[in-house]
């Protein structure tokens, strides 16, 4: 093998190199773009109403944390929380109890 022919393979391993390096590269900005937007996202929705896109404000009933909109009143729960209030009260006179605890008439 010629020496012009080993430097020409050298020089290409360290293109090939240098490319891979760069793919790398590329793929972690990526990465962490996608991170970053996705972070920025839940953010801009963090405690807003899906309905009207208000703030929620956090109300106890039964030791349990709901939100509640200050704007349209409406009532979100997080996973599993409904059936921690309908495990929590009995469910005679419930949803008035709720209701009124929602309202602040508890």
């Amino acid at each position: 093998m010629s020496e012009k022919t080993k430097r020409e393979k050298e020089e290409q391993y360290f293109a090939e190199q240098e490319q891979k390096k760069r793919r790398e590269l590329r793929n972690q900005l990526d990465e962490q773009k996608k991170a970053q937007e996705k972070e920025k996202k839940q953010n801009e929705h963090w405690m807003k109403c899906p309905k009207c896109g208000h703030d929620l404000a956090e109300k106890h009933f039964a030791d349990i944390c709901i939100d509640q909109c200050t704007h349209c009143e409406g009532v979100w729960l997080d996973e599993g929380e409904l059936e921690l209030l309908l495990e929590a009260k009995k469910a005679k006179g419930f949803f008035s109890k709720f209701m009124g605890s929602i309202r602040g008439k508890e």
